[in-house]
């Protein structure tokens, strides 16, 4: 009877690859920020025929006029190019997409607040799963979970309705790895891990991204899960350690560029750049993912790391009050110019961006400060202005603090003499020439390149 019943469950699995394969699988994405809509329409420009659903309904009928809210190099022609073709629709009604496609896609987001993992988003996403779910759903998880939730909370939910899992109903965690500008082309290029909660299960869900994906890795769903939030807690450590050499360097005198590049010669090192902290939707949060639930003497060197990059915006201001302390004016008393304020170059986007706790310090303790950042006009409470030369005119500090391309001219800017005559920069991005800086005679600092260097470089 065994042999039977698995037989069938074969022939049954075979008939959903087959479908899959034809592109006659119906698909809904739950959560269309900057992760759901690149996978909507990859799946979408694939031949498949998508569902996105997403509760705010501005974003919604955006959509459906074909107009993208988020930056991303290709998503505008993708995403008129399947509209036109029908492949691709925009509903509000989470539940109902849900019931009328045959897989399910959760990417919505799962912040930290307090250090402490929010997963209210995700619950009430499945929920909406919950309320829709029927007989051979697909459900996929590409939102980012603490290590076993898909075992602890997402199995036992579905249970709950009656259904087997892996049986009647397949689940798979299948972390999203995508980096904003880069999004459709890693998608498609970037090895996908697919962790099933059972054999069928993940089975289904490779086969599904294999239509998409250049390489597809099958294991199990807390492997999946636990990998996610590894490749995150590492990038986090690594540019805190190099951080912690960009501190050191600036106390004994050294430029922690040049060691790093050294150390990097070697061919099994690889440290990353330090900087004004680390921001994003994913790194900052990533491992309080990893260290929920964990024994506190397990997670010591997470936390730490941790701690280390929220310091350096904290770091900045140090340098900024003891420098302005020794010139004989108070920080209060100046105008400091923050030139970038989303988390990377180049980029739109906000999310944990060091530059928010650095303007907010700022400000608290009484420094008139001004903002240019030609990719958002997001000022977190200083006054935006629409060029770098209105930003920095009369300035007595200039803080780069996202290393967008167009700063790496700024030296030009500056031999204009439109700042005051004893201004101060503080490279965060460490994008400007210091020799032809402080050839200016205006003096320069950088993450990693500190007081002592600033005096007899």
């Amino acid at each position: 009877m065994k042999g039977a019943t698995w037989e069938s469950e074969m022939d049954g699995d075979l008939s959903v690859i087959e479908s899959i394969r034809q592109r006659k699988t119906n698909v809904a994405i739950l959560g269309l920020g900057r992760v759901g809509l690149p996978t909507a329409l990859a799946f979408a420009n694939a031949g498949f025929h998508v569902t996105g659903a997403e509760i705010d309904q501005n974003k919604v009928d955006a959509l459906r006029q074909g107009t993208s809210y988020i930056t991303e190099p290709g998503i505008q022609d993708t995403l008129r190019a399947c509209l036109e073709k029908g492949t691709f629709s925009a509903t509000s009604s989470i539940s109902d997409a849900v019931h009328e496609n045959d897989i399910v896609s959760i990417c919505v987001p799962t912040p930290v607040k307090n250090s402490v993992p929010n997963l209210t988003i995700f619950e009430a996403a499945f929920e909406e799963v919950k309320r829709g779910a029927h007989r051979n759903l697909v459900v996929l998880i590409e939102s980012t979970l603490p290590p076993s939730t898909t075992s602890s909370f997402a199995v036992p939910q579905l249970e709950a309705l009656g259904y087997r899992v892996d049986g009647d109903i397949f689940l798979a965690y299948c972390p999203e790895r995508l980096a904003p500008t880069l999004a459709l082309k890693e998608f498609k290029n970037t090895t996908r891990i697919v962790g099933g909660v059972g054999p069928r299960s993940g089975r289904i869900a490779k086969e599904f991204y294999d239509t998409v994906c250049r390489e597809v890795v099958l294991t199990s769903a807390l492997t999946a899960e636990m990998s996610k939030v590894a490749e995150n807690t590492f990038r986090d450590l690594n540019i805190a350690y190099a951080n912690l050499l960009a501190l050191i360097s600036e106390h004994i005198g050294a430029d922690v560029l040049e060691i790093i590049a050294l150390a990097n010669t070697h061919p099994r090192v690889s440290i990353h750049e330090p900087g004004l902290g680390v921001g994003g939707p994913c790194i900052p949060k990533d491992p309080y993912l990893l260290m929920y639930g964990t024994p506190p003497n397990m997670v010591e060197l997470v936390k730490q790391g941790r701690l280390l990059n929220d310091y350096m915006p904290k770091h900045v201001i140090e340098i900024m009050m003891n420098e302005s302390v020794r010139g004989g004016k108070e920080i209060r008393n100046s105008k400091v110019a923050v030139l970038g304020v989303t988390y990377k170059a180049d980029i739109d986007d906000v999310t944990n961006s060091p530059a928010k706790p650095l303007i907010e310090d700022l400000l608290k303790n009484g420094a008139s400060v001004t903002v240019y950042d030609p990719h958002t006009l997001i000022t977190f409470g200083a006054e935006r202005c629409d060029s770098v030369q209105q930003a920095i005119l009369d300035a007595d500090w200039i803080v780069i603090a996202t290393g967008h391309q167009c700063f790496r001219f700024l030296g030009s800017l500056l031999e204009k003499n439109i700042t005051k005559p004893h201004c101060a920069i503080f490279d965060g991005s460490r994008v400007l020439d210091r020799k032809h800086v402080r050839s200016l005679g205006l003096k320069y600092f950088g993450t990693g390149y500190g007081p002592s260097l600033a005096e007899h470089a």
